[in-house]
């Protein structure tokens, strides 16, 4: 007990003491901006953060390993999905398209374009004029497609949400769909936009199509060049009695 108490009494001595004779301010030294930057919460935070990315990097490169297949197919697919991403049209190369193709029907004779190509261009410009065109990017592919009302119009039934269209019937307003660079639609729309369909529908079904071997056969080629050789008669053979 004595023991207990000469203890508890020099410690308190001690440090009765160590306050009484406080160290000097300029002996006492302040961490350095260094040192409190790289002990701050804001530095530990950024190690466990570096520690977690860098534990998930050993494990993904382990699975890889484990499971190359898997691994491939992933990296096939992540691949695919960015380089689509970076093919993927703009609104300003849809507005480009669209103006070529306007450029060249205007350049043919009425009775020269296709209708299927002359009424879908039509249709896109008057929907231009309306401000009634939309562009949509799914990262992947890009859509153009109809809206009901300009932007700036202020019509109460353009505001109001219960009028608005339905998703639904979305896929009927889709104009276009773009991806890898190419606006789909409006090219399937201006193949052989320079035939007139028109002019063969009086003739028979099978003659209204032409396939590339009926313009590039041998057949034909010999033909027409059997036409150019002289006509050759065949011999007459006398009967002798």
């Amino acid at each position: 007990m004595a023991a207990r108490c000469v203890r508890v009494l020099w410690r308190r001595s001690c440090s009765a003491a160590a306050t009484a004779n406080p160290l000097p301010a300029a002996e006492i030294k302040k961490p350095g901006r260094w040192e409190r930057l790289r002990t701050g919460k804001m530095a530990v935070w950024m190690k466990s953060l570096i520690h977690d990315y860098g534990e998930a990097c050993k494990d993904i490169v382990t699975g890889a390993k484990e499971r190359p297949g898997k691994a491939a197919l992933y990296l096939s697919l992540f691949t695919g999905i960015g380089v689509c991403s970076s093919k993927a049209p703009s609104e300003d190369s849809f507005h480009c398209s669209f103006l070529e193709a306007s450029a060249e029907l205007l350049l043919l004779s009425p009775w020269t374009r296709s209708g299927k190509s002359d009424q879908h261009v039509l249709n896109l410009t008057n929907l231009s004029n309306e401000g009634r065109l939309r562009y949509l990017n799914l990262i992947v592919v890009s859509l153009v497609y109809e809206a009901p009302y300009d932007p700036d119009v202020d019509l109460y039934p353009a505001h109001c949400p219960h009028l608005k269209p339905r998703w639904s019937d979305f896929p009927s307003k889709v104009l276009d769909v773009g991806f890898f660079g190419r606006w789909w639609f409006l090219q399937s729309k201006m193949k052989d936009f320079d035939v007139n369909e028109e002019e063969f529908a009086h003739l028979p079904d099978h003659m209204r199509t032409l396939t590339f071997n009926d313009l590039h056969s041998q057949e034909n080629e010999r033909l027409s060049q059997l036409k150019y050789q002289p006509v050759i008669m065949p011999e007459t053979v006398g009967v002798t009695g």
